[in-house]
């Protein structure tokens, strides 16, 4: 069965599809990582609150993120957005 071209099949498409995933979810972690660092650096330790938000934001949401942390003035404003996005 192993040998089988079908088999053979099977697999390389299940191989692929995970390594897209795969791919997939380190780009989205490595972006999330990149908007954690930012918003540190500009208002210092992030709450535990806003980070369980942030773990749970779609690539598209951490992309708009970064886009609105530009004109954050304080942590106020990453509150409100988690708020409003989340």
């Amino acid at each position: 069965m192993r040998e089988s071209v079908t088999y053979q099949d099977i697999l390389q498409k299940g191989q692929k599809q995970g390594e897209r995933i795969g791919l997939q979810l380190g780009l989205q972690q490595g972006k999330l990582e990149l908007v954690m660092r930012l918003l540190t650096r500009r208002f210092g330790k992030i709450p535990r609150e806003q980070e369980d938000k942030m773990n749970q934001l779609s690539t598209v949401q951490i992309e708009d993120l970064a886009e609105a942390l530009l004109d954050f003035q304080s942590m106020s404003d990453l509150v409100s957005w988690l708020d409003n996005n989340s």
